[in-house]
């Protein structure tokens, strides 16, 4: 082999190596999925409980009277979302009318989202423009929609996609051969 295919087999791989390494995983305030759940469960501003949701066994919430802000703006709710101690969801709730903030603050971190757009209508019948922007890497996402059940209620979930489909597998053969949990 020639020195110059040499050199660029070498520069190949070194550009293979730089573009295959992974981005940092999501997250919030240095909770990132897959993290342990000791992260949260340690800090007092969080009340930790078990549950049974597709994506988690346990919940832990920001308590009633704590405050935590994103892009600089005060969240209404906080939930991190565990299954076997590692953190699978975070979802977050905020006024409506700090979504735009919010969604720059994603954009300046994570680059462009995908936006999609469809029209709802209230009780009364008006009719509002919700904006769903998702941002996705391998196995996780983000997603930030306007209007999340309320349309003075905004939301961001960041979530690994994959762990309601594991946990549903692992529930399921536990079911079946619960002798593999002891």
């Amino acid at each position: 082999m020639s020195s110059s295919q040499i050199s660029w087999l070498a520069g190949l791989a070194a550009l293979l190596c730089s573009t295959s390494v992974l981005a940092e995983p999501y997250g919030f305030k240095g909770v990132d999925l897959g993290s342990h759940v000791g992260l949260v469960a340690n800090n007092p501003k969080y009340d930790c409980r078990p549950v049974r949701t597709p994506i988690a066994d346990r919940v832990c919430g920001l308590r009633k009277d704590e405050v935590e802000t994103m892009a600089g703006v005060p969240v209404a709710t906080l939930f991190y979302f565990y299954d076997q101690s590692a953190l699978t969801g975070i979802t977050i709730g905020l006024d409506e009318r700090h979504f735009q903030a919010v969604v720059k603050a994603l954009g300046d971190k994570y680059g462009k989202a995908a936006l999609s757009r469809e029209s709802i209508r209230n009780l009364s019948g008006k009719t509002f423009e919700n904006q769903t922007y998702t941002w996705r890497q391998p196995g996780q996402s983000i997603v930030a929609q306007r209007y999340s059940g309320r349309i003075d209620r905004s939301s961001v979930r960041i979530s690994d996609d994959g762990a309601a489909e594991r946990i549903r597998v692992r529930r399921e053969r536990l079911q079946q051969r619960p002798q593999e949990d002891l």
